[in-house]
């Protein structure tokens, strides 16, 4: 069984052009997030028949699914939605501005200059932002990185799990998830960066494990 997956971040939302963070929390899709969704669908239109579709359960990850399909004409595919597959947990922090966070975590790791601090969190063999999150949490409820890629790697199970014919798969997530998911698959392939809103990249699964087959990631 060969699963051919076409792993796509949600569309811009609002808490995206304001910077703040998302995570289990939510915002709407903007019109540019909308009509990027919509175009996105009309490049598989003729091109790509999707033979599942999966979504984190978050409401702007099931709407830019529901948009990709229309647009692609398959929108009598289900959209099977998968908790599992949400973004990172900010707990406590939900909502609050991205700015803010980074300033507060580079304080917590001695790093002055925030700058400074995002270029070794980019380029880190491991997730410090989740590392500072987790710790600082007042609610203790954000996630360690351990348990978010652990989180991860069950919802990509359920999704095996429940594509029994393998084919082609269409899914869509979030920005910090899918460079733990790409991370978790190839340390080396993807920076703790986010991709682009409303991109697609392209992975394989043949029975036993994932391969990466996108080349040249765009960033956000």
């Amino acid at each position: 069984m060969g699963i051919t997956l076409y792993l796509v971040r949600h569309g811009k939302t609002v808490f995206n052009t304001v910077g703040r963070l998302q995570g289990w929390s939510d915002s709407p899709l903007t019109p540019e997030g909308r009509e990027a969704a919509l175009a996105l669908g009309r490049s598989f239109c003729g091109e790509v028949v999707f033979d599942a579709a999966f979504s984190s359960s978050s409401p702007r990850a099931l709407e830019t699914a529901r948009l990709i399909l229309q647009a692609a004409g398959q929108e009598q595919l289900e959209i099977t939605a998968l908790e599992a597959l949400r973004e990172y947990c900010f707990g406590g922090f939900e909502g609050e501005k991205t700015q803010t966070v980074y300033e507060m975590v580079a304080a917590h790791q001695g790093e002055a200059d925030v700058k400074a601090w995002r270029k070794r969190y980019r380029y880190g063999t491991h997730n410090i932002l989740a590392e500072s999150v987790s710790v600082l949490d007042p609610l203790q409820l954000a996630e360690t990185e351990q348990q978010f890629v652990g989180r991860l790697q069950k919802g990509m199970e359920q999704l095996v799990e429940n594509t029994p014919k393998g084919g082609n798969v269409l899914l869509v997530s979030h920005g910090m998830a899918i460079t733990a998911l790409l991370k978790s698959i190839d340390s080396e392939a993807v920076l703790y960066r986010s991709v682009k809103n409303a991109t697609v990249l392209k992975l394989y699964f043949n029975g036993s494990k994932w391969q990466i087959l996108s080349e040249n990631i765009q960033y956000s």
